[in-house]
């Protein structure tokens, strides 16, 4: 499942629905031996674009997505065969009798045969290959496409901006314990001796 803003899951329903169109539309047209017309390829590819990112909302089983395929085939069958019997008819010139002609000629080209069928089996089923491993091969190819100009563009930055100095905190005057001073003054001498006084003849001195 993938975030519908991820612009993968857009990258990845524009990829199948070229590989779908475009097997489908070589398939129809070499069995009908007449070209899809470009409208026609546009509006094939639109359609099956949206209908790609639609279903890749979430994880689906194999029988899902087989039955999907199957349908998108039938659908991309029908859209070709009218874009065809369209195209004739906008080119003839022979009034209601074209007309009658394109329109038995687009009834008759919207039942497919045999080898119509088979065809558009044979795309579904490489759709269902691509699914399973032809994307992830792509994009496992681009990785490795884009590797050799890793290390050009990671040499090349721009240089990151000064950081402004860090403020040392304030802290208050605290008294330091364990603080060996490298310059001392002592201004403790020995202590002084006291001189003995005078005292009168015949006085004790106490």
């Amino acid at each position: 499942m993938t975030d519908a803003r991820c612009p993968i899951r857009a990258l990845r329903a524009a990829l199948f629905a070229a590989v779908c169109v475009v097997l489908s539309a070589t398939g129809h047209a070499l069995q009908s031996a007449h070209q899809v017309p470009p409208g026609s390829l546009l509006l094939a590819f639109g359609a099956t674009a949206a209908l790609a990112w639609a279903a890749s909302g979430r994880r689906r089983g194999p029988l899902s997505i087989g039955a999907g395929l199957v349908a998108v085939q039938g659908v991309l069958h029908l859209t070709f065969a009218g874009g065809q019997a369209h195209h004739h008819a906008g080119h003839g010139t022979g009034g209601s009798a074209v007309e009658v002609a394109a329109s038995a000629a687009s009834a008759a080209s919207a039942v497919p045969t045999a080898g119509m069928l088979a065809t558009h089996l044979l795309a579904g089923a490489v759709c269902a290959l691509w699914l399973a491993r032809g994307e992830a091969a792509l994009f496992r190819l681009a990785r490795t496409a884009f590797v050799p100009l890793r290390p050009p563009l990671t040499a090349v930055r721009l240089p990151a901006a000064p950081r402004p100095p860090r403020a040392r905190p304030v802290t208050a005057d605290r008294p330091r314990h364990g603080v060996v001073l490298a310059h001392t003054l002592s201004r403790r001498g020995p202590p002084v001796l006291a001189a003995p006084r005078a005292t009168a003849l015949g006085a004790t001195s106490v």
